[in-house]
């Protein structure tokens, strides 16, 4: 059988497997996954070296293992302590004492529902797979455990294009998704045994990649339990100017604190007058420690919250890397991109290299961008056509090496020092991509700014309204009240000293804080008016942002026209910071306008002629929704009781 099981029959015995345990046993899902791992292990194990001896192991005359659960689930408990003893070190901290805690109808019912499989047949892309697949989101979630798609992974290393003679390294390795696809590249044209490095903070997820990349004859698989911020330098493996080439999807959204690693071993958290924080984002410690590991001139590709780019928090980060290295190349990812992952998060993939010793950090560097905006399916999860991630990489391995863009899928950002590569990296993407002629928003509008949320105690049945996200529709204003739509007098009294709080008739609305990137900008209108039924006066929550043009320097239909066209939307999108997704005004001041249409043409009149009608309906259509509500409480609700 294993000489043809498929990756998806091979996830559903994992899947049997871990059903089974917990209906025999009762096993809680963590517990089931811990034994599943053991009892791959042992499986893995012991079918290399079946085939490595003449004469299998038995248990009795009989037959390999007999068909008594008490003598079966003995064998292989027995087998599997000498096995654990024998092979790495780092397999005591995940168990410290090697014993299955299963019972022997559960255990020999594992080793009868894989006994048909001899994992030395089976190769990476089944092994890998297979695991992936029974990896449900839900189960990965429960686990902790998060996976990197594989249309990213090969992106990454089609952008680095790595060769087999190269060191190459993933410190936060996982199930070792880079790695499989580095060997897999490399096999394809080699015939020698292959090197490959990797490590992982947690043996439990180093020993995913043991099951997926151990055993193999032609494979030199380098792995280590290691936390890359607490033991180096002191750590005798790896040591700095090690690899060529560091690819690498680190954890997110990990804070460091000093009284857990000496972060005064890292300039990225130093301030400029020598001061040691008291803490550090993760991410920057990867990017710092990657650069000091590579070699002079080695290569580094990491996948990053958009965050680590954009937020104006880490700008003194950005500055002190540069010091190490420099970027090249950056591709946007959309959030979607690590939905099947069970997330979304705004992303990139950054790709720097280490200064040589003879290189110029002053040399200026055209960095190349890439936009991805369709990853092969959408924010429900349903099939694209034409996913940008099987061409991208390509494209800018191309695009890097001649200094020429022939394709649609990349673009070279204008010129910067290498030094200030990682500094200028968020101002330099905000720049137009071809010879428009561009005004930036915030010198044609008079105020750019998010509302106030306030404490649910201060909400009210009638008073000021405030405006909320679910009153933008994209087409028009809902005034219509729903449940916490009034603030109370006290709030009201506050906001009316604070006029940027009170919109005006031409104010632009748009959503500026959301759970996902995706939301963010989706919706877009204009006040034309403020209905008398809600007083005539509103404010707006901190979900939404007001956007005040220069009616003497642009029409606002138009400018609420482009706000809603997909290339405004696009840019608006390279602007979102945060895990949760949020819009800043000192960030979409610096959008980019056409600056046509600041003298429009009888096209772009037409237009706002057309937005100016659309209001003017939503309008009426919230009177008559009003007037409805009136005559149907009158001659319903109370007439009728």
């Amino acid at each position: 059988m294993s000489k043809h099981i498929s990756s998806y029959e091979l996830a559903n015995l994992y899947k049997r497997s871990h059903d089974l345990m917990r209906n025999i046993d009762g096993l809680q899902p963590q517990e089931a996954f811990d034994e599943l791992l053991k009892f791959l292990f042992f499986k893995q194990v012991h079918d290399y070296k079946q085939n490595q001896i003449s004469t299998p192991i038995i248990v009795s005359p009989t037959g390999y293992f007999t068909n008594q659960p008490e003598q079966t689930a003995k064998k292989i408990r027995s087998l599997f302590e000498q096995y654990v003893k024998a092979a790495n070190s780092w397999f005591n901290l995940i168990w410290r004492v090697p014993q299955f805690h299963l019972s022997d109808n559960a255990l020999a019912a594992l080793y009868d529902i894989f006994q048909s499989v001899n994992f030395a047949d089976l190769d990476m892309d089944i092994r890998s797979a297979a695991i992936k697949e029974f990896l449900t989101p839900e189960i990965r979630r429960g686990l902790g455990i998060y996976l990197t798609p594989d249309d990213v992974v090969k992106l990454v290393l089609d952008v680095i294009d790595p060769a087999p003679s190269q060191k190459l390294y993933d410190p936060a390795c996982g199930s070792g998704t880079f790695l499989i696809e580095a060997i897999k590249r490399w096999t394809s044209n080699n015939t020698q045994k292959l090197e490959i490095w990797g490590s992982d903070k947690s043996p439990k997820m180093l020993l995913l990649s043991e099951l997926n990349l151990g055993h193999f004859s032609n494979i030199h698989f380098q792995r280590k339990v290691f936390d890359i911020f607490s033991d180096f330098p002191n750590s005798d493996w790896p040591q700095p100017n090690s690899f060529d080439v560091i690819v690498t999807n680190p954890p997110f959204g990990i804070t460091i604190r000093r009284e857990h690693v000496d972060l005064s071993q890292f300039i990225s958290c130093k301030s400029r007058s020598g001061k040691v924080k008291e803490k550090q984002s993760s991410e920057i410690l990867f990017i710092e420690q990657a650069l000091r590991l590579l070699k002079p001139g080695g290569t580094l590709g990491i996948i990053l919250p958009k965050s680590i780019i954009t937020n104006s928090t880490f700008k003194n980060e950005r500055y002190s890397l540069g010091k190490l290295g420099y970027v090249y190349a950056i591709v946007n990812l959309p959030p979607e991109t690590f939905q099947s992952m069970g997330t979304q998060a705004s992303t990139v993939a950054l790709f720097m290299r280490k200064y040589t010793e003879r290189e110029n950090p002053n040399e200026n560097i055209k960095i190349v961008a890439s936009e991805i905006t369709n990853v092969g399916f959408d924010s429900t999860g349903r099939e694209r056509e034409d996913n940008q991630l099987l061409d991208a990489g390509k494209e800018i391995y191309t695009t890097v090496k001649s200094g020429i863009v022939t394709g649609s899928l990349c673009r070279l950002l204008p010129e910067v020092s290498k030094r200030e590569s990682l500094s200028k990296l968020r101002d330099i993407l905000y720049l137009s991509s071809n010879n428009t002629k561009v005004v930036k928003l915030g010198d044609i509008i008079k105020l750019a700014k998010v509302g106030k949320t306030i404490p649910r105690k201060h909400y009210a049945d009638s008073g000021l309204f405030i405006l909320k996200v679910g009153n933008l529709t994209g087409h028009g204003i809902n005034w219509q009240p729903r449940e916490r739509n009034f603030v109370g007098p006290k709030e009201a009294e506050k906001r009316y000293r604070t006029p940027e709080l009170i919109l005006e008739v031409g104010d632009i609305v748009l959503t500026a804080s959301a759970h996902s990137p995706v939301y963010i900008a989706k919706k877009v209108d204009i006040i034309s008016s403020i209905p008398e039924h809600v007083s005539g006066k509103a404010t707006f929550s901190g979900e939404v942002m007001l956007l005040r043009p220069n009616k003497a320097i642009i029409n606002p239909y138009l400018l609420l026209g482009y706000l809603r066209s997909q290339k405004a939307r696009q840019d608006i999108q390279k602007m979102i910071r945060g895990q949760t997704a949020h819009l800043y005004p000192e960030d979409i001041v610096n959008l980019e306008i056409p600056a046509v249409l600041l003298e429009p043409d009888q096209r772009l009149e037409e237009l706002g002629n057309i937005l100016q009608r659309e209001s003017s309906l939503s309008d009426m259509l919230n009177v008559l929704a009003e007037q409805q509500k009136g005559l149907i409480q009158v001659l319903f609700d109370e007439t009728l009781r």
